[in-house]
């Protein structure tokens, strides 16, 4: 009996991991440029799919 209540133990605790990796998701972009400055910053991203960039400044 405590075999088969540590089996579903497990169970429910890597079927609650994989659900928190699937709700998360893949963020498919790759950094191309990331300045860092005291009175702010730039950050160049590339989005691998469709090879669109996104330009974030910070002030």
């Amino acid at each position: 009996m405590d075999s088969a209540r540590q089996l579903l133990h497990l169970f429910l605790i890597t079927s609650a991991l994989a659900v928190g990796v699937l709700i998360a998701g893949c963020d498919n972009k790759e950094t191309l440029l990331d300045v860092d400055t005291p009175n702010g910053g730039v950050s160049v991203e590339q989005d691998r799919d469709d090879g669109s960039i996104t330009v974030d400044v910070d002030e």
